[in-house]
């Protein structure tokens, strides 16, 4: 079942969703250009310190969800430092401790959300993200901010831990296999436009395939 005509995107929803996106846009502005850096300091000793400079990175990665992190070049770093299979590893596991991060900050924000948009309009959210939370999680995981906004979402909304986790867990393998190769075999200069467009594509194949398995179950009960 779709959404209501009633179901348009209200002002205080769309005050909660501004003020989410400013709270991960604004480190961006504020801190973006020092960790840019620190990042590139990190990787230029990347090939006498391997291993820490691995850890380093997937700390990095799992900081995203709070702090202004250049997610596609640390994932990219990681293959380059690692490796394919070490590199995928390192940037899987980081970006899915990021997201724990954020449903959590998410699911714990709720009650203050919905104090703020109302009952209302917080049921009017729950079945938006019912309807497309899924295919959101999927989509947005190469995205910058969109990413980290969507998660933030799923937690606010209170959508089960278990779907957000094994959604995102897809998207971030997608993404970090993506740029952990073109890590290993590109110039890192070169690495970020096939890399991002490889993710978009592998996350799209999945958001697919998602659909079509939720489609094939449905027609199953309809029988």
């Amino acid at each position: 079942m779709g959404l209501h005509s009633t179901d348009k995107l209200p002002r205080r929803t769309l005050v909660l969703l501004t003020a989410v996106c400013l709270a991960v846009i604004i480190p961006f502005l504020v801190w973006g250009d020092a960790l840019d850096a620190a990042a590139g300091s990190l990787i230029g000793q990347a090939q006498e310190r391997r291993l820490l400079t691995g850890l380093a990175l997937t700390a990095l990665l799992a900081a995203d969800i709070l702090l202004p992190v250049p997610s596609s070049l640390v994932s990219t770093a990681c293959g380059m430092t690692l490796g394919f299979f070490g590199g995928t590893a390192a940037s899987f596991i980081g970006m899915t401790i990021s997201v724990i991060g954020g449903y959590l900050l998410g699911r714990f924000s709720a009650a203050y959300a919905e104090k703020m948009i109302g009952s209302a309009e917080t049921g009017m959210l729950r079945r938006f993200q019912k309807r497309y939370g899924v295919l959101l999680l999927l989509l947005m995981r190469p995205v910058p901010v969109l990413a980290e906004v969507s998660v933030l979402f799923s937690g606010i909304s209170r959508r089960p831990f278990f779907m957000v986790f094994v959604m995102t867990a897809l998207g971030n393998l997608a993404v970090s296999a993506a740029y952990a190769a073109v890590g290993v075999w590109g110039e890192m200069s070169d690495s970020f436009i096939p890399a991002f467009l490889a993710s978009i594509a592998l996350t799209g194949l999945l958001m697919l395939l998602t659909r079509v398995g939720g489609d094939r179950r449905a027609g199953v009960r309809l029988r």
